[in-house]
């Protein structure tokens, strides 16, 4: 195996010497009139360089896709090679609004003494709320060499609210929760003659995006970043395809940190007090996935492209600074304080897409197993001294697309499902107790999904998957109510008519149900409930151009359903989101 430098210089090589080859072939089967006849022995073993010559100019053309395919295994998609220029500058500038009205459904507060959605407006959180935020994401890549590259993410005033510049009106405070400059990756990319070695703080990314993604849109937020170190070996033969095997080993979590001893924090270099606190990661990432250009070659010769994948993860944490720790009254519990977590998971997550040049269907699934050995619940009144508990969750989504009307008119749809936990709540705000600081009853809407209740029963799972919270499915009550999927499946029709060049309006419903009926705030103890949650009507239109400049108008509705019944009638939620964005 050769890297690309070496490859294209034999391939150049290979190119003249058949070029070459083939004249002297052709001056022999065309002799001059005066020309002694041609030896054929000699005529045989040009024909045979010449055959031979072709043959290892084919091996070296499938080499460097056999490369670009590997590339393409670490982010996930088709990596594009570096060109020959020092620095390549990627990014955008989004400028982003929203108009939120009644998120709350008009529900007064739970079991916990909470709002759903904390808004401005009457007691039961009614009312409509505007906002608008900036930012300036910068992606740069400087090329050492065609081999050697380092790379970066920098978040300029990262979805930083209009109006908090400090040029308030009359002296009005003007507040920001964030740093004006991000830097959010920093990684570095060496091609070697094996494979790719990637190290730093990079992107993860894998299939839909339910557990991993980078989220890298114009309209996305969150988005995953990992301490890696990770080599992606270049695609292998195997019965099932060509695969690349993708070890990695993250760094998770250190614990306390020892400062310079001289200079103080903040100076020289910090490093890890005890290596008990270690979280680490270790797995890998087998992968089947064609190139941009692949694909296209393939949809336009009416061959169907089959990509698949999956990542084998196995995750340990030792000691934790216990993040509920509390000092009552006068005595500090000292006790408490660090905890001994004994956080071991098992996960898997699959991955496949089948596409042709109508149909695209793609399907993610993952599932996990691990346990804590002491979750380190402690607070006033609540100590968790019940055994280890234990993590059973399990999800996936479907997604289908098929072009009606080729470029035209797309039907599609998406159905989705996330394992769920009979506790009282939902789960994604697991640190959540009621106002006396003890765990919730049933009627919360939030909460954590294991603890001793005070009828003695002590509940020892936690079998909620939740999906990342960048995974879009809605625009309300997913986006901004519960802020992920879980405890929950849904079904979304959509449809996609591509107006004419560049300006497209998508439509999608979406129906939410709860897999159990007790972690809705309908639900009074744990056998009643309702399981019902919404339907969402969303509609947007884009707008883009070829020089970069993109727009788009969005507008949702939420219908609540049953399961958010309970404390007062409810009512719809709106929302309506604006963007506009220049893309280089």
């Amino acid at each position: 195996m050769t890297n690309k430098g070496s490859s294209m210089s034999r391939s150049q090589l290979l190119a003249a010497s058949a070029a070459l080859l083939l004249a002297l072939r052709a001056g022999a089967a065309e002799p001059k009139k005066d020309a002694p006849p041609v030896d054929a022995g000699v005529e045989a073993l040009i024909k045979q360089a010449v055959d031979k010559a072709k043959q290892e100019l084919r091996d070296e053309l499938r080499v460097e896709t056999q490369n670009a395919q590997s590339a393409a295994a670490f982010m996930g998609t088709a990596a594009e090679g570096p060109k020959l220029q020092l620095l390549e500058l990627d990014g955008y500038l989004r400028l982003r609004g929203n108009l939120f009205d009644n998120l709350g459904v008009h529900r007064k507060v739970d079991t916990n003494g909470v709002y759903l959605v904390a808004r401005p407006g009457d007691a039961e959180g009614r009312g409509t709320q505007t906002s608008s935020n900036l930012r300036l994401r910068l992606e740069p890549t400087l090329n050492v060499s065609e081999h050697v590259r380092g790379r970066g993410g920098v978040d300029v005033l990262d979805n930083s609210v209009l109006g908090t510049s400090g040029q308030a009106v009359g002296g009005g405070a003007s507040p920001t929760d964030r740093a004006a400059v991000n830097v959010r990756r920093a990684w570095g990319e060496v091609e070697t003659p094996l494979g790719l070695i990637s190290f730093g703080r990079m992107p993860d990314a894998f299939g839909l995006g339910l557990v991993r993604a980078s989220f890298d849109g114009l309209d996305d937020d969150w988005g995953d970043s990992r301490d890696r170190l990770q080599f992606a070996a270049y695609p292998v033969s195997t019965p099932i395809g060509m695969l690349s095997l993708v070890p990695f080993l993250d760094f998770d979590a250190e614990g306390p940190l020892q400062d310079d001893p001289r200079q103080g924090a903040g100076t020289g270099q910090p490093f890890a007090k005890d290596p008990n606190y270690d979280g680490r990661t270790w797995g890998f990432k087998v992968l089947r996935l064609d190139t941009e250009d692949e694909l296209r070659r393939k949809l336009a010769s009416g061959q169907p492209s089959h990509n698949y994948g999956g990542i084998y993860s196995y995750s340990t944490l030792g000691r934790v600074v216990n993040p509920y720790y509390q000092v009552t009254g006068a005595v500090a519990r000292s006790d408490k304080q660090d905890v001994r977590r004994r956080e071991y998971r098992h996960q898997v997550d699959l991955w496949y897409r089948y596409r042709t040049s109508r149909l695209t269907l793609e399907v993610e699934a993952t599932g996990l197993l691990g346990q804590i050995g002491d979750p380190g619940m402690y607070s006033a009144g609540l100590d968790y001294t019940g055994p280890k508990v234990l993590m059973h969750q399990a999800g996936g989504a479907a997604r289908i697309t098929y072009q009606v009307t080729p470029g035209k008119v797309a039907m599609g749809g998406e159905l989705g499902l996330a394992s769920g936990d009979s506790a009282p709540g939902f789960g994604n705000d697991p640190g959540q107790l009621n106002a006396a600081g003890t765990l919730p009853v049933y009627g919360a809407a939030e909460g954590p999904q294991y603890g001793c209740r005070t009828s003695g029963r002590c509940d020892r799972t936690i079998d909620n998957l939740r999906f990342n919270p960048g995974y879009r499915v809605d625009m309300i009550l997913w986006r901004e109510i519960l802020g992920q999927v879980t405890d929950a499946w849904y079904l979304k029709p959509t449809m996609r008519w591509d107006i004419v060049a560049g300006l497209a309006y998508d439509l999608q419903l979406v129906y939410s149900q709860a897999i159990y009926a007790s972690s809705t705030p309908s639900a009074s103890s744990a056998s009643t409930g309702h399981r019902s949650l919404g339907v969402e009507w969303d509609n947007k239109l884009t707008y883009s151009t070829d020089d970069g400049f993109a727009a788009w108008l969005q507008y949702g509705v939420l219908f609540p359903l049953d399961g958010f019944n309970g404390a007062g009638a409810t009512t719809r939620a709106h929302a309506i989101r604006a963007g506009l964005a220049v893309k280089f």
